[in-house]
């Protein structure tokens, strides 16, 4: 194994799919095709890629937070074991909200297999990569020391802290009111027919005291002129 990346994407809510790509170095063609084999036997088993090299297995997380997963041996100019998969849990723990921020910071018990003792241990030749959902705001410091691009975070080894820390907000979308969406909601709703029936009832009350209503305007419109001929008068 030549190099060890890790590439994290975290969604609005704080949830993360993983993909992982360990680079191999073979000596021969050989050794390759006796890979291919073993690759065919072993299959998307996380258990038995493990049994077969301790070092190949998800780094993020523990077992038990390792949801769908996949398992592919890719060959173009390098030749790479890409393990990809999502956490039953979200990678990012809610600090504080309000109407129009929310605030978050990581977990660092998914990082655990990279804890050594009492410090955060990233190993020669691996590389993390954390890429946060459009518009996040980064929040200093990030530690350990980490090169930021936009909302991308990486840490490359070798490197160690006794903190991990990574804090950022995002902000609300605001809703937009579409009213197509809405209309055809309302047509769809079994509320419908009763705002029809309700709209239909108003309208037959409204026609049949139309002349009632219409003398009353009148009524009120006589009344205001002569008041205002009155003040001209004075």
């Amino acid at each position: 194994i030549s190099n060890h990346t890790i590439d994290i994407s975290v969604d609005f809510k704080g949830n993360a799919h993983v993909g992982e790509k360990f680079f191999l170095q073979f000596q021969n063609e050989e050794q390759l095709a006796q890979f291919r084999q073993i690759v065919s036997e072993i299959g998307v088993s996380l258990d038995s890629w493990k049994d077969y090299d301790a070092r190949l297995h998800p780094y993020i997380g523990q077992e038990n937070d390792i949801a769908a997963s996949k398992v592919a041996f890719v060959e173009n100019s390098e030749s790479y074991l890409e393990i990809t998969y999502g956490l039953t849990t979200p990678l990012m723990q809610k600090r504080s909200e309000t109407s129009r921020v929310i605030a978050y910071g990581i977990k660092p018990k998914f990082f655990n297999n990279f804890l050594s003792g009492s410090l955060w241990v990233i190993p020669e030749n691996t590389t993390i990569t954390i890429k946060l959902p459009a518009g996040a705001e980064i929040q200093e410091p990030v530690e350990p020391d980490a090169m930021v691009r936009g909302n991308d975070i990486t840490w490359s080894g070798y490197k160690y802290s006794n903190k991990l820390t990574l804090n950022y907000r995002v902000f609300k979308q605001i809703a937009s009111f579409d009213f197509g969406v809405t209309l055809q909601q309302l047509l769809q709703s079994d509320v419908f027919w009763l705002v029809v029936a309700a709209i239909i009832a108003v309208g037959a009350v409204l026609f049949w005291k139309r002349r009632a209503i219409a003398n009353r305007i009148e009524s009120y419109v006589v009344a205001h002129s002569d008041l205002t001929r009155e003040e001209e008068g004075e």
